[in-house]
């Protein structure tokens, strides 16, 4: 089995968690409330930028050619996903400018930053695949019925193929990559970037 399969489906549990959390089913039925979901949004922001300095990180410490052109292009589709949330910000009349990062976060990003400051380039990437393929697989979980979802937009945009396709071109760099390693490692940065990720949910399925 290749290896992105083999992380995936040793944290498939703790996938599960983050489906069955009241913010994310909050989202499949449409029910969750307006400020909660404005609060994440403008929490997902920092996580974005987070990510984007990790990508840059990770292009910088690769060794080759194929490595450098999809982390690079994968950067690309986080700047696209910061201009989403902008969008959002604007249609759900939410403030990036007065906001500042919360626990959850915070923890989140202290993982990725010190990940992406101290490891190499697989490493890196064995604690940034989890959100993609995280997010693509709860957005076609939810794709069902969302027509008159006011959440629509979200659901759509983590359900499709192109989304998909990224967190596919990342693990595609996992399983071809010649870096070493240590399969332990490998799981602990997937395993944790998973915990990291429930947790965030949960920050938002107080209501």
């Amino acid at each position: 089995m290749l290896l992105s399969n083999t992380l995936w489906e040793s944290n498939y549990e703790l996938a599960l968690l983050s489906l069955k959390s009241k913010f994310v089913q909050g989202l499949k039925t449409g029910n969750l409330p307006k400020n909660i979901f404005q609060e994440y949004v403008a929490q997902d922001y920092f996580f974005l930028e987070s990510f984007s300095r990790a990508y840059g990180l990770a292009v910088s410490k690769s060794k080759d050619k194929n490595s450098i052109k999809v982390l690079s292009q994968l950067l690309v589709g986080v700047s696209e996903e910061l201009i989403l949330h902008e969008t959002y910000a604007k249609e759900w009349d939410i403030d990036l400018t007065n906001n500042y990062i919360k626990p959850a976060t915070k923890n989140y990003t202290a993982f990725l930053d010190e990940v992406s400051k101290k490891q190499n380039a697989v490493e890196i990437m064995f604690a940034m695949t989890p959100c993609m393929r995280l997010y693509s697989w709860i957005g076609k979980s939810l794709s069902n019925n969302v027509l008159n979802n006011p959440y629509k937009e979200w659901i759509i945009t983590y359900s499709d193929k192109t989304f998909d396709n990224l967190a596919k071109s990342l693990e595609n760099l996992i399983d071809s990559s010649k870096e070493e390693y240590d399969c332990n490692k490998a799981n602990y940065l997937y395993k944790r970037a998973m915990e990291l990720e429930l947790e965030f949910f949960n920050a938002y399925s107080n209501y």
